[in-house]
């Protein structure tokens, strides 16, 4: 599951990879977080969500307030068998959509131009 969070989270438009801390690789659109994976055991997955989905989640077994950023909506997954691949890519996209939102306005023209041309 995580080699395909891995492969998805580099499949969007304009996101830019960091690697820190403990072989984490930190995901970005613009210069902002939206995803870190953490590939080497215990593999875990962190990632910005909405207020609602956050409660939601964190409700569940294997999915924690992230560390250091459950104040701004981020949960982390614990382990691979928390949740199904189709609905952590929904959750990866909302989480980059919701970056994405935040950037300036010239920033999110030249990546939805970049969205369309890749269409």
């Amino acid at each position: 599951m995580f080699d395909n969070a891995l492969d998805f989270c580099r499949s969007l438009p304009a996101v830019t990879t960091d690697q820190k801390w403990d072989n984490e690789l930190r995901f970005f659109v613009g210069e902002k977080l939206f995803c870190m994976i953490s590939p080497d055991p215990p593999c875990r997955v962190s990632f910005k969500c909405t207020t609602s989905h956050y409660h939601q989640l964190i409700a569940k077994r294997g999915i924690v307030p992230a560390p250091h950023l459950a104040r701004y909506h981020w949960v982390q997954l614990q382990q691979e068998d928390v949740m199904p691949g189709p609905e952590l890519e929904h959750f990866l996209h909302e989480a980059y959509d919701l970056i994405l939102g935040t950037l300036p306005p010239f920033e999110q023209e030249a990546i939805q131009k970049m969205k369309k041309i890749n269409a």
